[in-house]
């Protein structure tokens, strides 16, 4: 139930992620699971965002359950639960109606079952890392013009209902792999590359699929049917080269 429960809030439009963390950190035994972020990673590996988070909890009266603060283009809300931890919730845009009792449901598991709910976050972070299969038919090398294409075609799609800064943004935070901060990714959310070879080595492609896969994973969280309207309007040729499909 709790790995449900879990799948579900992650689904709601607007929501990043969220991560169960130790409300004093010098505690040994204190430890933080988070779930939801990219390739399972949460505040405790940004450290920019874990102190930011620390210096607000240090601050704030310790009868105060509950507050939320802007953290460039995402929303933090931090709400203090038993057993000496913190729920953070991270997202971004307007969430929806139903999140007030998603959240609430959240917290009443923390509370009723703190272990089986830690249980069920390392269960869903390790489904989410496991390898993915590629399917042995997709074409092993493609030209940069041809995927740059296909991603800007993505992008189109995409900034009708998220706004090109954001779409910007998301490309942007997961642009984690060196050689792909060679591709400029635009206010208004075009991507362009300079010093590439025209001809992409299967290596290459590889790794501009997984970058698209991630994005594509993190508009899947905001958009609903986003997998739907990706299918019906992303030309074939363009959805083959980016996700071998």
């Amino acid at each position: 139930m709790q790995y449900q429960l879990i799948q579900n809030f992650l689904e709601l439009p607007g929501i990043i992620g969220f991560s169960l963390m130790p409300l004093d950190p010098t505690e040994a035994s204190g430890q933080a699971y988070s779930v939801g972020f990219p390739q399972g990673n949460g505040p405790e590996q940004e450290s920019i965002l874990a102190q930011g988070i620390q210096q607000i909890i240090s601050t704030t009266p310790a009868s105060l359950e509950f507050c939320v603060f802007q953290f460039g283009p995402y929303q933090v809300e931090v709400h203090k639960v038993e057993n000496g931890a913190i729920l953070l919730v991270l997202s971004e845009g307007e969430l929806p109606s139903e999140y007030s009792k998603a959240v609430s449901e959240l917290m009443q598991f923390i509370k009723a079952d703190y272990p089986a709910l830690v249980d069920s976050i390392q269960v869903i972070r390790a489904e989410a890392i496991a390898p993915v299969s590629v399917p042995s038919a997709q074409p092993q090398t493609a030209r940069l013009d041809d995927v740059v294409a296909a991603m800007n075609s993505l992008n189109l799609v995409t900034s009708r209902y998220l706004g090109p800064q954001l779409v910007a943004n998301h490309w942007r935070t997961l642009q984690d792999v060196p050689w792909l901060s060679k591709f400029c990714i635009d206010t208004d959310g075009t991507v362009s590359v300079i010093d590439i070879d025209q001809q992409l080595s299967a290596e290459q492609l590889a790794e501009i699929r997984l970058w698209t896969q991630r994005f594509h994973q993190r508009c899947t969280r905001i958009i609903r049917d986003y997998d739907t309207l990706v299918e019906q309007t992303l030309p074939t040729h363009h959805r083959q080269l980016l996700f071998g499909q």
